[in-house]
């Protein structure tokens, strides 16, 4: 099958995914099977410090990059001497025998994973003056837990409703790391176990989740969360989260070929469920009476028999 034929068919089962052609089911929250480019950090033109330890291709949506068709090239089109791997996420790493020449400029690309759109994935890009490598990452705080609607992963439309408590762990990256995060990759987890991940250049400038694809990665790096309550007709959750109580956050940066590696950094936090209240429902005003309300009608209608046994006393001695 040609390439084109390849492309025609992708987009015809991106349509069906996307439920042009299918009834809803759990199985239609599976997205296409590919999108229509990768990522490839930086954008185009950028300038791109001179000793980073290495540059990185994304590749499309649920592919993989081809280490053996990545090249990286002079704007002459010369080979320029790097060593070439695959790392998480699928992505391409190339690591640069030696530094890069200020001010030079070099194209990045390998052939696209993707069955149709573009043959290539690419970036040309200019190399800057050297930076001071990173050693610290920066900061992590929890933000207020959230107590009420809790939408989760699931369902045909990929979204179930619940009820539970979430919180957002908030970042903030150390200056000196903030010109190399396009090439981070990140994990968190709690409690020592894995709880979500991100590819490279995932997270931007400020510590906000920049790029996020709830079809492929469906925790969302930075948000934690518990279910207390399922919903019968919301539908069944496929993740019910984290326990209730205590835990501990741990964020962990992977900042390719850099030696030392960055350091993770760590936070506590609490998810609580909501409690239920255990007051009885009020009786509204205008069904049944009250205890006190009982008694005075009892008391009223005792001294009213009192009065007609009187009368009738008095009309018999009469």
């Amino acid at each position: 099958m040609t390439r084109r034929s390849w492309r025609a068919l992708g987009v015809v089962m991106c349509v069906l995914a996307w439920g042009g052609g299918l009834p809803p089911s759990a199985e239609a929250c599976s997205g296409p099977v590919c999108d229509l480019g990768g990522i490839v950090p930086p954008t185009a033109g950028a300038a791109v410090p001179a000793n980073v330890p290495a540059l990185v291709i994304v590749p499309s949506l649920f592919q993989s990059m081809d280490a053996g068709s990545v090249h990286l090239r002079t704007a002459e089109g010369t080979d320029v001497a790097a060593g070439i791997t695959q790392s998480a996420h699928g992505s391409a790493v190339v690591a640069p025998a030696a530094p890069l020449v200020p001010g030079a400029a070099y194209r990045l690309e390998g052939d696209s994973p993707c069955p149709y759109g573009p043959d290539t994935l690419g970036v040309t890009f200019t190399a800057s003056e050297p930076l001071p490598l990173p050693g610290a990452t920066g900061l992590l705080e929890a933000g207020p837990e959230q107590q009420g609607n809790v939408y989760v992963i699931g369902g045909a439309t990929c979204a179930v409703e619940t009820r539970g408590s979430s919180l957002r762990l908030r970042f903030t990256p150390a200056p000196e790391l903030v010109p190399f995060l396009p090439w981070v990759h990140w994990t968190v987890e709690v409690d020592g176990k894995p709880w979500a991940s991100a590819p490279h250049g995932s997270l931007g400038p400020t510590g906000e989740l920049a790029v996020t694809t709830r079809l492929k990665y469906t925790r969302d790096l930075l948000w934690l969360y518990t279910v207390c309550e399922v919903l019968p007709e919301a539908g069944q959750p496929q993740d019910m989260g984290l326990e209730p109580g205590r835990h501990v956050a741990t964020l962990r940066p992977v900042l390719e070929h850099l030696d030392p590696p960055l350091p993770s950094v760590e936070v506590p936090f609490e998810l609580t469920c909501p409690k239920k209240s255990t007051e009885p429902d009020p009786v509204p005003n205008d069904e049944g009476c009250s205890q006190a309300g009982g008694g005075l009608t009892a008391l009223g209608l005792f001294a009213t028999l009192q009065l007609w046994r009187r009368r009738a006393r008095g009309v018999r001695s009469a």
